[in-house]
């Protein structure tokens, strides 16, 4: 369903509620319970309550499935406009991939 990120504890404004209204939530969307741990939404869908802070872009998604305990992880973030365009590369890429194989 997700991972659960280890670290510093992500702490709360004091006028943020704990608990939000719950609502659909995409892959990739990057929640934080009230014990400041973030959990990173993968396939498996859920409704959430918790605040959102981010959302990790679909073509990272696969590596975020791959993390081992003990694993390190960065964020930075990026624009709509750099997401589209590193969607696109990965799909032009799956295109070569699937030519290169029906050629054979």
């Amino acid at each position: 369903m997700g991972v659960r990120l280890e670290g510093q504890k992500i702490e709360r404004r004091p006028n943020v509620e704990e608990s939000i209204i719950s609502e659909g939530l995409i892959p990739g969307a990057i929640q934080v319970p009230g014990d400041g741990k973030p959990i990173i939404i993968l396939k498996e869908l859920v409704t959430g309550g918790y605040t959102k802070i981010a959302t990790i872009i679909s073509t990272d998604l696969p590596k975020v499935a791959q993390l081992k305990p003990g694993d390190r992880i960065r964020f930075k973030p990026i624009s709509i406009e750099e997401a589209h365009l590193l969607f696109r590369e990965q799909e032009d890429c799956l295109v070569r991939f699937k030519n290169l194989i029906e050629r054979r």
